[in-house]
């Protein structure tokens, strides 16, 4: 088999998982890993230490992406942060979302996305930020994703939310050509045609695309992320990741 035909592996954000991570954590995890994902991004650890949740990961053959940090996190405790990453195998920090104010608030808060950069870099981590529908405005004629992108350092990267990108108007394929080399991690989430958040696979997103154009700018990571469900959060998962690996099946077939 060529490099070129293998697939992309596909994680599952946890975030999708709240309700039931609340309730137990391990059984959520374990959960995922049955379905048949191969890794998981964190938005939370639900009070597990850092050395616990890596012998669960290790004991169930689950890889961690990375996780999901809050800017008040990433300003107040970043070297726990680090800390904790790394003893869970973690490469990837990711800001999940911030407001600012004016084009100066963005661009200051790029600032801070590569110095908090910097710092993790001599840890090997590597610090993205992740959009929601907010960012893909204009202050003026630009996009606030990219005023931020523009402001911050090389060593920051994009984690692109397709599905945030459909639902805000913009071409989830042309964002990652635009984007291409700077965005390892992308989250796969769908919308239907009326914008309502749906199972991945069962709404306009057109995945075949997207996979096909992830494979070319350089793609890591898909990681499924849904919010909101038309079943049970398990089973809504279990739906998008079927139907996400068909679809990287078949375009890895045809390259």
């Amino acid at each position: 088999m060529s490099s070129r035909s293998v697939e992309i592996p596909i994680a599952l954000q946890m975030y999708s998982l709240r309700d039931d991570s609340k309730a137990d954590f391990a059984g959520a995890l374990r959960s995922t890993k049955e379905i048949g994902y191969d890794a998981v991004e964190f938005a939370g650890y639900y009070g597990m230490s850092s050395s616990e949740l890596r012998k669960l990961l290790d004991d169930l053959g689950l890889r961690a992406v990375g996780s999901h940090v809050g800017y008040d996190q990433l300003r107040d405790n970043l070297e726990q942060v680090i800390d904790y990453n790394l003893e869970i195998g973690a490469k990837y920090i990711v800001c999940p979302s911030y407001n600012a104010d004016s084009r100066d608030g963005w661009v200051e808060f790029a600032h801070f996305l590569s110095s908090v950069a910097d710092t993790c870099e001599k840890s090997g981590l590597t610090v993205g930020y992740h959009n929601h529908a907010h960012e893909l405005k204009k202050i003026g004629d630009e996009y606030i994703f990219d005023i931020i992108f523009d402001a911050a350092s090389d060593k920051v990267v994009a984690q692109l939310d397709l599905g945030w990108a459909l639902y805000a108007g913009v071409d989830p394929v042309q964002l990652l050509r635009k984007y291409a080399g700077r965005c390892p991690l992308v989250h796969v989430k769908d919308f239907d045609e009326n914008n309502k958040q749906t199972e991945v696979g069962t709404g306009a997103l057109d995945l075949q695309s997207v996979v096909a154009t992830c494979r070319e700018v350089g793609v890591e990571w898909m990681i499924i992320e849904t919010e909101q469900y038309n079943m049970e959060p398990i089973d809504s998962v279990r739906v998008g990741y079927s139907n996400l690996k068909r679809a990287a099946k078949q375009i890895a077939q045809t390259t």
